[in-house]
């Protein structure tokens, strides 16, 4: 019965059209009256509307994006939009630019167009133009449905490309912006096809998106003729967007130890926008590794369908993201108690099951540098929230598991070379004194999660009569750590750890 109540309501779920945002335009217009107030939002376009008098500069105001004027099949309205001495101009007057402009109403001497004499010009966000239609905003069980009739991949992958889709709040003091980086490499045993199936995938789902909300070079785009009024213009993005989203746009970056082009690596690397970038090699020290929230390693191919139903809905899903990244914007991670025990928990459990190994890929760098893999986990249980409405326990134990399986895959699917690689560097690393040399991964694990940097003595003794060595020996490894200067003392009893 609950799959058929759902089917109904897929069935009556409306998209957001174009058509439906003109219909509204030109509502707003017939209720005003000439001589009367209005204040309205729209799209700039920088061209001049037939019949226009030459004293004062006319613009037109279009109710749609310029990207949706692409795929619009109904006839063009605009308003037409007079600037003279008295216009109070605060936004950037470019084509597409979204803004807010108040004035008088008029009649226009040209067919049904009306006129605005412009008081004040001032920038509008861009989200406004999809939450305003908050309606149309679609649930955690359609957009789920929605992306696994179109992906067809592993229960774990299927859930990242969700999350990553509604970006990752900012999480103070990690210095990282709004955005979300997905990666997949391939396996050890499998070929170069798996990552370029992740890769069409992942370009099928990004062309769906609004132009304005894709991170391009070139933030030029064209609208050919109108066929009503010969409007042929170019126009950019507006400066209020947010979020972006980039794909590699050719098969070569994917073999770059970075695959994004060096203009958008500043970025990349604030995290100023999603970038959803396979790789066809898998190194533990690789950059886009270490910076991704789901560091996936591919075992098979990714395929997917093109879905009519996610192409109708699409204007839906932005709805819904937007909103979801109004609710949760930021997090602070001394909020996140039970997230930094489970996280901590999650480091203890897999140096046990793993050894060397994982504390070789856990050291400064490395895919699971416990310093960096802590905050981007923060960042990826932000993105759950916004998913699924708000943080809870059992959430933090998805992100868990998810974590888990990322690491089960980097383990058993690393080359040897690699693993070799890894383990002399590591052993280089922590010179000879391996129990000296556990303890400071240890209490690297520990650092992680502080939320000022530092670890009490007590806690790092505790720690490591923990993991089974006992209080004489804990409190002497601590005195010859900062003896020898691997940690030094910023505050009486709270320790630091010196980077080589």
């Amino acid at each position: 019965m609950e799959e058929i109540l759902d089917l109904i309501a897929s069935e009556k779920r409306l998209p957001l059209t174009p058509e439906k945002r003109v219909r509204d335009f030109l509502e707003t217009l017939q209720r005003i009256k000439n001589g009367e107030c209005l204040r309205i939002r729209g799209f700039l376009i920088l061209r001049k509307p037939p019949n226009a008098p030459r004293k004062g500069l006319y613009y037109l105001l279009s109710p749609i994006a310029p990207s949706e004027m692409k795929r619009y099949r109904g006839v063009r309205v605009y308003l037409v939009v007079k600037i003279d001495e008295n216009t109070k101009i605060e936004a950037r007057i470019h084509s597409g630019e979204y803004v807010e402009i108040e004035g008088i109403l008029d009649v226009y001497p040209w067919g049904t167009l009306r006129l605005l004499h412009a008081k004040t010009i001032k920038p509008a966000d861009y989200s406004d133009y999809w939450t305003d239609y908050r309606g149309f905003a679609l649930s955690r069980k359609e957009i789920e449905n929605l992306i696994s009739n179109t992906v067809y991949a592993s229960y774990e992958l299927e859930q990242a490309i969700l999350y990553s889709l509604f970006t990752s709040p900012i999480v103070l003091g990690t210095g990282w912006k709004d955005g979300f980086t997905l990666s997949g490499f391939r396996g050890s045993f499998e070929k170069n096809e798996v990552v370029l199936s992740l890769w069409g995938t992942l370009k099928y789902l990004h062309s769906l998106l609004p132009w304005e909300m894709k991170l391009r070079k070139d933030n030029w785009g064209t609208i050919k003729d109108d066929g009503l009024l010969g409007v042929d213009f170019k126009f950019s993005r507006p400066s209020r967007v947010a979020p972006l989203y980039y794909v590699p746009y050719t098969k070569s970056l994917l073999e770059r130890e970075v695959p994004i082009p060096q203009w958008a690596l500043k970025e990349f690397k604030l995290k100023k926008a999603t970038f959803l970038t396979p790789r066809m090699r898998m190194k533990p020290d690789d950059e886009t590794a270490l910076l991704s929230e789901v560091p996936f390693v591919l075992t098979e191919s990714v395929g997917y369908e093109r879905n009519p139903e996610l192409e109708r809905l699409m204007p839906n899903l932005v709805i819904t993201v937007i909103l979801a990244r109004r609710r949760i914007g930021i997090l602070n991670l001394a909020d996140l108690n039970h997230y930094r025990s489970r996280f901590e928990s999650f480091m203890l459990k897999n140096r046990e099951e793993y050894g060397e190994l994982f504390d070789a890929m856990t050291i400064s760098g490395k895919v699971f540098d416990a310093n960096f893999r802590y905050r981007l986990g923060a960042r990826l249980l932000g993105s759950m929230a916004r998913v699924e409405g708000g943080i809870s326990k059992s959430l933090v134990s998805g992100l868990i598991g998810l974590y888990q399986e990322i690491t089960d895959l980097w383990i058993n699917e690393l080359p040897e070379r690699e693993k070799l690689r890894l383990l002399r560097e590591y052993e280089r690393y922590i010179g000879n004194d391996k129990l000296a040399g556990r303890a400071l991964r240890i209490f690297s694990d520990l650092e992680a999660t502080s939320t000022d940097g530092t670890v009490s003595r007590d806690s790092f003794i505790n720690a490591l009569v923990k993991y089974g060595i006992s209080e004489k020996k804990a409190v002497e490894i601590v005195d010859n750590l900062l003896r020898e200067g691997y940690l030094y003392e910023p505050y009486p009893m709270k320790l630091r750890l010196i980077r080589w």
